[in-house]
């Protein structure tokens, strides 16, 4: 089984990556898969322009010529897609923002029958993303997986420590086992 990763945070290591190392412990349980990993914030990638040059068959090819392409080539050979990002103003970051609208290219071709694992980190809501990708699921028959964690306590008005999210952690993990052995 082949995957990718998207890190939309552009801190590495911090709560959503810990998030998804342990979705990809869970994973590898259960055998060994090819994982790539993109981190979007150290990468070239121009927004997408909205020119639909993408419509125009037979390739369906983005115009912008840029670190987009790798992400592209992986996309179409992954099973899954991993989403993590930490929510910043309710949403996903930019810089996974920016990868997602250039997904437009792959909505012609290639963007179907993958299964999609989306881990968010947040302090206070995280409802608009979960709903964007719960929308379009269907649409695209996508096999959907979530994983939230709620980074923030608003009685103490302090952030957590990923380390003492367990139950989201372990949530993670049984998701890897669980995908890793279809």
């Amino acid at each position: 089984m082949k995957a990718i990763v998207l890190h939309g945070s552009p801190r590495k290591n911090m709560n959503s990556d810990t998030l998804t190392m342990r979705f990809l412990e869970g994973l590898n349980e259960k055998g060994s898969h090819e994982v790539k990993h993109f981190y979007p914030n150290e990468m070239d990638i121009k927004p997408c322009q909205g020119c639909l040059g993408c419509r125009t068959p037979p390739d369906h090819n983005c115009v912008i010529e840029d670190d987009m392409q790798h992400i592209y080539s992986a996309y179409m050979d992954a099973d899954i897609i991993v989403w993590a990002s930490p929510m910043y103003w309710g949403y996903i970051t930019a810089q996974l923002k920016v990868v997602q609208d250039r997904m437009e290219a792959l909505a012609w071709k290639g963007f179907y029958d993958k299964t999609f694992v989306v881990i968010l980190t947040y302090r206070h809501h995280v409802e608009s993303t979960v709903g964007m990708f719960k929308r379009i699921a269907p649409f695209f028959r996508i096999k959907l997986h979530f994983v939230t964690c709620k980074t923030y306590d608003e009685e103490t008005g302090k952030d957590l420590p990923i380390s003492s999210c367990v139950d989201e952690l372990e949530e993670a993990y049984v998701l890897g086992q669980t995908l890793g052995a279809e």
